[in-house]
């Protein structure tokens, strides 16, 4: 299960570095921490079904300890796609006035993607200046409410995305502590291992004096 919850996070952050909404707002930071957690939560669930099916209690463990920060980890993840989410006006009105100055071409490639001009309205920073009129672009439209609702749909598969996988992580850990709970200590299992192989060398040994007795007994019953 948290195998496909890594190929999940995986595939959104994907998805969100190549939307329009992290090209406009120069905010890929999200998108990249997606990819990162992913790669993370992999080898986490491999540690955990490895301590699950040979029983190691520090395993399961480590296993548990690790999840746990993974969950926090994606709870600061929610919060902060939340807090985009309230502020979503103002970071994409920094964004177009930074892509202003710096990169113009990345305002006409969304212009010509989205069809409109501007970001408030037709005029409000268009590039070019004249794009409503100009017979390349010539939108009547700004740009504002559709890198909106692309930017608000982005982040709204993120928070549920990230959400779900929270909610089967902490079921995953809630399982963890069960099974570590009932499983005895590393040390019992190795005490109880020792015990059972000196019993097995013990019973070789009786078994082995027992079929030289009766090999001596033939040998005088020969005689």
């Amino acid at each position: 299960m948290e195998e496909l919850a890594s190929v999940a996070l995986f595939g959104l952050g994907v998805f969100g570095l190549a939307s329009e909404s992290p090209i406009l707002l120069e905010s890929r930071a999200l998108s990249w921490t997606l990819i990162v957690l992913s790669l993370l939560v992999m080898p986490v669930s491999i540690l955990g079904c490895a301590g699950s099916l040979g029983r190691y209690k520090t395993v399961l463990a480590t296993y548990g300890a690790l999840l746990s920060l993974l969950v926090l980890f994606q709870l600061v993840v929610i919060l902060y796609a939340s807090v985009r989410h309230d502020k979503v006006d103002n970071l994409m009105d920094q964004a177009w006035q930074n892509a202003y100055v710096h990169n113009q071409r990345t305002l006409q490639d969304l212009e010509i993607r989205l069809h409109c001009c501007g970001f408030s309205n037709k005029t409000d920073r268009a590039v070019p200046s004249n794009c409503h009129q100009s017979p390349a672009f010539g939108f009547h439209t700004s740009c504002q409410k559709q890198l909106r609702d692309s930017f608000t749909r982005h982040e709204n598969m993120v928070i549920v995305t990230v959400t779900v996988v929270e909610i089967l992580q902490l079921l995953a850990l809630v399982a963890t502590m069960v099974l570590w709970s009932k499983l005895p200590h590393d040390d019992d299992v190795d005490a109880q291992y020792r015990h059972e192989h000196s019993q097995r060398l013990l019973q070789g040994l009786r078994d082995d004096d027992q079929q030289r007795a009766g090999n001596y007994g033939t040998v005088d019953e020969t005689r």
